[in-house]
């Protein structure tokens, strides 16, 4: 079976394939180069001229805010619908699913994808494998995830934990959370700190 990533791999690199993912996954976002650098699994600096490439050619747009420079998709463009049908196609997912997870957000601690979606080796069949933790459970994300089902024709494979329990389950070395942490993860709330303060 052909990976779902594979067209657009032949589009463009993975680090512009990255920060399309992110901004037209979220157009209504503002980005800071950082939090762009964490989304693509590299560091700021060599995300300089993809960006300054991508704003002069009018796909992105930039603001300042004193030190610190932020991007979004550029709505205006002509080539904005396409390349967000695009993107939601092939590599959407994600951001469709952390914008629902954000209604939740007060429910919890830190939320992520593994498995071979976050290391983007998947092909169209795989599941999307998503741990989520805090005062949670699947019956209050039923609804959102066969929305998403459906909307992707995808499905979802999600375990939930307490704070507690899974701080335990790390703190003694469970096979599988092991295994997890050890893995690329694609965070969709918090992020690696959050998960080491979690029991402390």
């Amino acid at each position: 079976m052909v990976r779902n990533s594979t067209a657009i791999d032949a589009l463009m690199p993975p680090v512009r394939r990255a920060v399309l993912t992110a901004t037209y996954g979220e157009p209504d976002r503002w980005w800071y180069m950082s939090e762009l650098a964490g989304f693509a699994g590299t560091v700021p600096s060599s995300l300089q001229r993809e960006l300054g490439s991508l704003v002069a050619a009018k796909i992105l747009r930039k603001r300042r805010d004193g030190a610190r420079v932020y991007f979004q998709a550029e709505t205006d463009s002509p080539l904005y619908e396409p390349l967000r049908m695009l993107i939601e196609r092939t590599t959407g997912v994600v951001p469709a699913l952390r914008r629902e997870l954000g209604a939740f957000s007060n429910q919890i601690d830190a939320a992520f994808v593994y498995g071979s979606v976050a290391r983007g080796d998947e092909n169209a069949g795989s599941d999307i494998d998503v741990i989520l933790i805090g005062n949670i459970g699947i019956a209050d994300l039923a609804p959102v995830l066969r929305k998403l089902e459906r909307r992707f024709h995808r499905e979802f494979n999600v375990m939930c934990f307490s704070a507690a329990e899974f701080a335990a389950k790390r703190d003694k070395n469970n096979h599988f959370i092991a295994s997890v942490l050890k893995e690329k993860l694609l965070f969709l709330i918090g992020d690696n700190d959050v998960l080491e303060r979690l029991g402390r």
